[in-house]
């Protein structure tokens, strides 16, 4: 707080924050003297007019907010925020603007990344909330720190703040939980963004049939009714300039080379058996993409891998590995052997070997002997349609037909 300090405004060509300020206007900024209605002038004869637009329609270089409280010029030192880089108090009411300066500008339409306008809106929704601000106020128009009417303090703060700087002393929401709001639970530029993301894919289907008037009027009421779903909406001009954007970017040559993207990727879905396939080949397309796959599991299934690793390794499912191994005629044990050995017999986790035509189970519905003491497979006999434990074995097996083997553990 010791380095609040009031200057003059008239003489805000001798100050460095303030030039900084009038050299990060638009070139033909929003102004006025009165509330209720604006004008668009160069910026040498709005920065002469009392409120002002801070920032370009499409970039923001500085975030404002508006905190209507008597002592509003010591907010960000009672609650340790941050000191904004300019602060413009009313001197009848103690009301005041806070302005924060940008280290990177942030675009806000068109091509702008949209990850970067939702952390922006974020940070931006957070510090709102820590400063007890007005939570409709857009910043589109603010006091002008460089006129008379108003006191313009400097608090000394760096030059500037990244959003990562500010983020630091805010609790910020996920980037996206913004995303699945309610419009009217949206403020500042989250509004923004609401409105880019509905419109722009309200675009994207029917820009190439229609001509540059045609889209613009249908993107126009199309933001119109969803900008009214908001407790405050965006300010017509805010509006105006992101139905441009977007209709720009569809009428461009770089949408098309997009849209060719889309496209491409849509049929290459539909080869590889995508529902916007007509092929009858797609199913045949899609499975012969895992034959390797295929190819390995019984591979690897021959050397005596189990099921649930060869999962593992595949990055396949367990079931579509039994399936896999089921296609290509494997035993469905997890090994198979026909060393003379002998055969072993898991009851109650103990192997012991089996003679031959030795029967081992016995059920109602079918009866299990072993086979020749050669070969380490049983002979199921009777039909059936699955079992997980008989007799204390520890085996399952889906049987479908009146006899099948089954595979014994050495």
């Amino acid at each position: 707080m010791e380095h609040l300090k009031q200057v003059n405004p008239d003489q805000w060509q001798q100050t460095p924050e303030l030039h900084q300020f009038y050299d990060d206007l638009a070139s033909k900024p929003y102004c006025t003297n009165a509330k209720g209605f604006c004008y668009i002038r160069s910026k040498s004869h709005a920065i002469r007019h009392s409120h002002i637009q801070p920032n370009h329609p499409a970039i923001c270089k500085w975030l404002a907010f508006d905190i209507d409280d008597p002592n509003a010029l010591f907010t960000c030192f009672d609650e340790g925020l941050p000191p904004p880089q300019i602060i413009i108090k009313n001197p009848t009411n103690g009301h005041a603007h806070y302005l924060y300066r940008l280290t990177t500008p942030i675009g806000t339409g068109g091509n702008s990344s949209m990850k970067a306008v939702r952390y922006l809106a974020s940070v931006q929704k957070a510090l709102a909330s820590a400063l007890g601000a007005d939570s409709g106020y857009s910043g589109n128009l603010i006091k002008n720190p460089c006129h008379s009417d108003h006191e313009t303090y400097l608090t000394g703060a760096q030059p500037s703040y990244t959003l990562a700087e500010l983020a630091n002393h805010l609790d910020l929401e996920p980037l996206y939980a913004q995303a699945t709001q309610e419009p009217a639970n949206d403020i500042g530029y989250g509004r923004n963004v609401g409105v880019f993301d509905h419109v722009r894919h309200k675009a994207y289907p029917i820009a190439q049939d229609l001509s540059y008037r045609e889209l613009e009027r249908i993107l126009t009421a199309i933001a119109k009714e969803f900008n009214q779903r908001f407790d405050i909406p965006l300010p017509p001009n805010e509006l105006k300039h992101i139905i441009r954007s977007i209709t720009k970017f569809c009428k461009s040559p770089r949408f098309g080379a997009y849209s060719e993207k889309f496209k491409e990727k849509q049929r290459e879905d539909g080869r590889m058996g995508g529902r916007a396939s007509n092929s009858s080949n797609g199913g045949k397309a899609r499975s012969a993409k895992y034959s390797p796959l295929r190819k390995q599991a019984e591979q690897m299934h021959k050397q005596g891998v189990n099921k649930s690793e060869i999962a593992r390794k595949l990055g396949i499912s367990r079931r579509t590995a039994i399936n896999w191994l089921a296609s290509k005629g494997c035993e469905s044990a997890s090994q198979s052997d026909n060393s003379p050995l002998g055969v072993f017999c898991c009851f109650k986790n103990i192997f012991k070997p089996l003679q031959p035509d030795q029967q081992i189970g016995r059920s109602p519905f079918l009866t299990i002997i072993s086979s020749n003491s050669q070969l380490s497979s049983l002979i199921i006999l009777g039909c059936h349609h699955s079992f997980s434990r008989l007799n204390g074995l520890s085996y399952a097996k889906k049987i479908t037909g009146h006899s099948s083997k089954w595979c014994i553990k050495r």
